[in-house]
């Protein structure tokens, strides 16, 4: 019975977060000086859910212009097996945001909405990396982090659920 009241008060907190941030550890997965972008933070938020966009904020300065044709590729690994990926035009991610491409060395914070496919699988807890290469074909940024995505129950019954 304390289990359930436990879950019962956990799904009632996540509901009562309007703008909720993930706290997972992200690691940048690039090697040192090689970027485009010196990552300070790197958030999710707005509910990692199948079938739903988040909101990737990437802090830090730009050190080259961000050019076309900048991308961002999504993948998860499970037991070292890749599960998902998805590849997409990080500069019309960027213009869907209002900030369109070229973006000036020296922007301090990129942010932009990702839909996670809904062919993701639930309740899988997987090695994600958001990697992005600039127009010019240099690395802008690589960020790694081990995460679930949120249950069909959670995203469905609440507005925000995260683990």
């Amino acid at each position: 019975m304390k289990f359930l009241a436990v879950i019962a008060i956990l799904i009632a907190t996540a509901a009562a977060i309007d703008d909720p941030v993930f706290p997972f550890v992200w690691k940048d997965c690039s090697s040192p000086g090689t970027t485009d972008q010196t990552v300070t933070n790197f958030t999710l938020k707005q509910g990692f859910c199948s079938g739903k966009n988040h909101t990737v904020i990437v802090t830090g300065p730009v050190i080259q212009d961000i050019i076309a044709p900048a991308k961002l590729s999504i993948s998860a690994k499970f037991l070292g097996r890749v599960v998902y990926t998805d590849n997409r035009d990080l500069c019309a991610l960027l213009a869907a945001a209002g900030t369109p491409c070229p973006i000036a060395a020296g922007t301090t914070a990129l942010t932009f909405d990702v839909l996670l496919k809904p062919s993701f699988p639930w309740n899988f807890t997987c090695q994600f990396t958001y990697q992005a290469t600039n127009g010019n074909s240099r690395l802008l940024f690589c960020q790694a982090a081990t995460m679930m995505a949120n249950t069909k129950f959670c995203c469905e019954r609440v507005s925000s659920c995260f683990y």
